[in-house]
């Protein structure tokens, strides 16, 4: 499934973003290496998993958050 993920603010923290997806209970990413600017402009994902609900962006520099994105 093709997504468009936008994040309007993120910390200067935070870079190199992995995604996960619920259907798989967030355990494995299925999208890594993704960057803040990408992220803040727009980021197209084509592999999201078929019947994802939850898409979460965890970065995996410095910055421990998570965000849950809902997607319709």
């Amino acid at each position: 499934m093709t997504v468009l993920l936008t994040i309007p603010t993120i910390g200067t923290d935070a870079d190199n973003f992995e995604l996960y997806s619920d259907k798989d209970n967030f355990s494995d990413p299925f999208e890594t290496g993704i960057s803040r600017a990408d992220l803040l402009i727009g980021y197209t994902s084509s592999v999201v998993p078929d019947y994802s609900s939850i898409v979460r962006v965890t970065s995996s520099f410095k910055c421990i958050n998570s965000l849950d994105i809902t997607l319709q």
